[in-house]
């Protein structure tokens, strides 16, 4: 590792003659070799001469974008298991590749720019400290250098790569370390997010003044000449495809029973493997982290008198939601469902699995007293091959299915190259081919729901063109059939939807005039009952309604509206603005906030600041990252990239 772990020493005359080969292999090959390189897939921070190079210029090979893609397939199969490949199809793993290299080269480049550095005894202690190196606790070179042998592995490309790992590890800590959230803003943020609402309203549709509107043909022409941008028809595309649907193509296919325990003896760990687990509920009496002795004997106390109302025969549900402090679980009765040991808190786990189904146990975590019923205990066990057989023969069936389906659209795609119909292909094969309406560029497609990405790259054919898209859930060959381009159409043809359109604008525009006025009238909160009285409206109410909520009870999203809620001093007390959704104004009079309590904020607040650290640093990296992007050089030959091979 290093030089003093590969103990390489040349003598004078070898350094003589590297130094003459360098010489020449800089001269012939950095220039009239360029023409003989393989070209780069992508190149960062390069300038427009081939052969002129810098520190800072990055180029991407086709080897990169090889290695880098069986790496993220590796990270794939390890994090998803059996359903890598369902989720692989559906991406470019290639593409990803490549957007992940320019991202690294970025990162690398500002690393340098600043001044950033790994020495090397960081290095050798980075490398000697993992325990895939080590022997008895200690390093082992030839551990070391066996293990890179069998993945391919050179010690020096090894090395480097740990380095930059190092150096993009070094510079996002500067990044994130850099933000810092105070305990007022962290509260505040909690208020909003565990807070609630309650509203009083006027709403003023727009349609109460349509019937004012009366434009003449003059005006819908003259709306039309000023706004057509906003009648323009997008591009649409019409397709005839066939989904290849591996159930549909499994035809008879039967697994053999050694197939059968092959697939059982390779996957019993893992898939037919069910640890014990217990069905649960709890009520949750949260006590903060600094709470004293007697703080904590009357919560238990108060446990006591709860789980005595239980044993009386009190709704555990009705309970949980009356003085649970779990907001997870309260609403639910209290429900946790089915869990195995390692997923909750130890003591909690502790008392749950040591009870039967009808009993209760009082027990305490760092969150509080917790009053748990066991509900129902699933014991461990191991499915048997004939137990697991209808699964594994699904599985095998499914599986076959999908070869057949990946070997048929080839097949038929070379077919319909070469002339054959996309509706004698599908018949031939038992399946259907579907024809499309005229649909828009990102427009779902009913028939292809499990292809949301269909019309969109639909676009990338020509009429006529037939293509097989074998990176979706399923394979899919498609035919464009027509394309009608972008257009604005003539007046006359959408002359009702131009008057309906302007009438709406005008009724909008009116109605918010006439809620400013409204509001203008309302100097206090006694005022909105009145005020909605004089204008023949009523005075609605949304009911609480959590913060975090995008649809208000009523009313549905206003953006801004929680916000300007929480934001009126007293209460009840008026927004001093006008809000709009849909065409329709409201006035909003905030009758009730609810905050969450003390111990809740003690409870919950330090995980809940921690996250909410943790969400920033992610997003002051991630803007980190775009603004290296959108100030560098990139240039990408997305012709080079190609797609994942199956």
């Amino acid at each position: 590792m290093l030089e003093t772990i590969r103990a390489h020493a040349y003598t004078f005359g070898t350094r003589l003659l590297l130094v003459f080969l360098v010489v020449v292999f800089v001269f012939f090959f950095g220039v009239t070799g360029y023409y003989l390189r393989a070209k780069p897939i992508a190149t960062v921070g390069c300038g427009s001469i081939p052969f002129l190079t810098t520190s800072a210029c990055r180029q991407i090979m086709p080897d990169d974008i090889d290695r880098e893609t069986r790496n993220l397939r590796n990270i794939f199969a390890k994090v998803y298991g059996q359903n890598a490949d369902n989720i692989l199809q559906a991406m470019n793993l290639r593409q990803t590749a490549v957007e992940q290299l320019i991202q690294q080269a970025l990162i690398l480049n500002e690393a340098h720019r600043i001044g950033l550095s790994i020495s090397d005894d960081a290095l050798a202690k980075a490398i000697s400290s993992q325990t895939a190196f080590q022997s008895g606790g200690r390093f082992d070179v030839d551990r070391y250098r066996e293990i890179l042998r069998e993945n391919d592995l050179l010690p020096a490309a090894y090395e480097q790569q740990t380095r930059d790992e190092m150096l993009s590890e070094e510079l996002r800590a500067m990044v994130s370390n850099s933000v810092q959230v105070s305990e007022a803003q962290a509260r505040q943020a909690f208020n909003i997010a565990a807070g609630s609402a309650n509203l009083s309203y006027i709403e003023v549709p727009y349609a109460n003044f349509t019937a004012g509107v009366n434009p003449t043909d003059r005006d819908v022409a003259d709306f039309y000449h000023e706004n057509h941008e906003a009648f323009r028809e997008p591009a649409r595309v019409k397709l005839v495809f066939i989904r290849y649907s591996p159930s549909a193509l499994e035809g008879n296919y039967v697994p053999s029973d050694g197939e059968i325990q092959q697939f059982y003896d390779q996957n019993v760990k893992t898939l037919f493997d069910h640890p014990a687990q217990v069905r649960a509920r709890h009520i949750l009496l949260a006590v903060p982290s600094d709470a004293t002795s007697s703080d904590k004997a009357a919560t238990r106390a108060k446990a006591e008198e709860i789980l005595k109302k239980l044993k009386a025969g009190a709704s555990f549900a009705a309970m949980a939601k009356q003085y649970s402090d779990d907001p997870g679980t309260r609403d639910k009765g209290g429900e946790i469902g089915f869990f195995p040991r390692g997923e909750l808190v130890k003591p909690f786990e502790d008392a749950a699995f040591s009870l039967k189904p009808g009993e209760y146990a009082i027990v305490q975590s760092q969150y509080g007293f917790h009053i748990i019923e066991v509900e129902a205990q699933k014991p461990a066990h191991i499915d048997t091959p004939e137990e697991a057989r209808p699964a594994i023969i699904a599985d095998l069936k499914l599986k076959s299915g999908e070869d057949v389906a990946k070997n048929d659209v080839q097949q038929d795609l070379t077919a319909a190259i070469t002339g054959h119909k996309l509706e004698e292909l599908a018949k031939a094969r038992g399946l259907d081919a579907v024809e499309t309406p005229f649909v828009s560029k990102g427009e779902r497609i009913s028939e292809a729901s499990d292809f949301s990405q269909l019309s969109t790259k639909a676009f990338d054919l020509k009429p006529g063109e037939v293509r097989a898209f074998t990176d979706a859930p399923e394979p899919y060959l498609v035919k464009l059939e027509a394309l009608t381009p972008s257009h604005i159409p003539p007046l006359e043809q959408i002359k009702d939807v131009v008057r309906k359109t302007l009438i709406r604008v005008a009724a909008e525009g009116k109605a918010r005039v006439a809620a400013e006025a409204m509001l203008k009238r309302i100097k206090t909160p006694a005022d909105l009952a009145k005020v909605a009285a004089d204008n023949h409206l009523t005075v609605e109410s949304t009911g609480d309604f959590p913060n975090y909520s995008r649809e208000i009870p009523g009313v549905g999203s206003v953006p801004g509206l929680v916000s300007a809620a929480l934001a009126v001093p007293e209460l009840p007390g008026v927004i001093g603005k006008v809000m709009e959704n849909g065409g329709n104004c409201y006035i909003f009079e905030v009758v009730g906030r609810s905050a969450p309590s003390e111990a809740q904020w003690k409870s919950v607040g330090p995980s809940f600041t921690n996250q909410m650290i943790e969400r920033q640093r992610a997003q002051a990296w991630m803007d980190f990252v775009n603004t290296l992007k959108e100030r560098a050089n990139i240039v990408i030959h997305p012709e080079l990239i190609g797609t994942t091979s199956s």
